[in-house]
């Protein structure tokens, strides 16, 4: 990594949210691209590596939030491409923001 370099790592979605159904049992760090704006005005003179991303809940409990209507699927225990936790660890973006 070079000296002068900011890496961020963002978990963001579309407003509105676009699907129909969302996963119940996968947890991430979804924000809408309009709320990524903010941040990233806060952390452009950082360097590193940030993760950058809302706070840590279901995607279906993120869309629920704003479409009422959403339906709740579930990935499959066996499902090896697409892992029930993709989380961040935001503490460093935290941090920095307060």
């Amino acid at each position: 990594m070079y000296k002068n370099s900011l890496i961020l790592r963002v978990c963001m979605t579309e407003k509105p949210f676009v699907h129909n159904s969302a996963y119940a049992n996968m947890i991430t760090n979804f924000i809408f691209h309009e709320d990524v704006i903010p941040l990233i005005k806060k952390i452009l003179h950082k360097k590193g590596i940030i993760n950058v991303g809302g706070p840590t809940k279901t995607v279906y409990s993120f869309a629920k939030k704003f479409n009422s209507k959403i339906k709740k699927i579930y990935i499959k225990n066996n499902n090896k491409l697409m892992p029930k936790n993709s989380s961040m660890n935001l503490s460093k973006l935290n941090k920095i923001i307060k």
